[in-house]
């Protein structure tokens, strides 16, 4: 499902990319835009022939008033839980352009509290899953992103992660996707 999910996301951001060029704005403008992420990914997880129920948003809990960006169950019963994150990055940005972007540190930062929450609110024998884009990616980059960055994801998921499941190609940039089984 997981797998399907990602290439099914890819082909769409393709084609959304291709007929509108929203990713290039995203890229050019250093803008964030979860709900167009969340949006894309409940359009393709709810056309699938396992799933029954779905909300976005569903709360962890109606005390603390926490939410989860995306919940939704199997035929089979199982919970399944996402967090999703759309972060522009700071990357090749000249200082005297004003721009959306905030440090990359505080978007991991942003990340790795997301994978916490769900590990610790989210039913335990719920699926737990943690979405995340960053943009834009360039070839030298990825240096310092995955020594210093992707470490912190990795310490704070239990996942090794060295490289995004998908990647965009739009102009010299790349748009990177990563979802995490937790």
């Amino acid at each position: 499902m997981i797998d399907q999910l990602m290439d099914r996301l890819a082909e769409r951001l393709k084609i959304i990319e291709g007929k509108y060029k929203y990713l290039s704005f995203l890229i050019d403008e250093r803008y964030a835009n979860e709900k167009f992420l969340q949006l894309e990914v409940m359009r393709i997880i709810t056309l699938m022939p396992d799933v029954v129920e779905y909300l976005p948003e569903k709360l962890y809990d109606y005390r603390t008033k926490d939410k989860c960006d995306f919940w939704f169950k199997t035929s089979d019963g199982t919970e399944h839980w996402m967090e999703i994150k759309m972060r522009p990055t700071n990357y090749r940005v000249m200082q005297s352009k004003a721009m959306h972007a905030k440090a990359i540190t505080h978007s991991v930062d942003s990340i790795v509290d997301d994978i916490r929450r769900l590990m610790d609110q989210a039913p335990k024998n719920a699926k737990k899953y943690v979405l995340f884009a960053f943009y834009p990616m360039y070839s030298e980059s990825y240096a310092i992103f995955n020594g210093k960055h992707l470490p912190k994801i990795s310490k704070a998921s239990g996942k090794r992660v060295t490289s995004p499941g998908r990647n965009i190609q739009v102009r010299d940039a790349s748009f990177d996707i990563y979802l995490l089984k937790l």
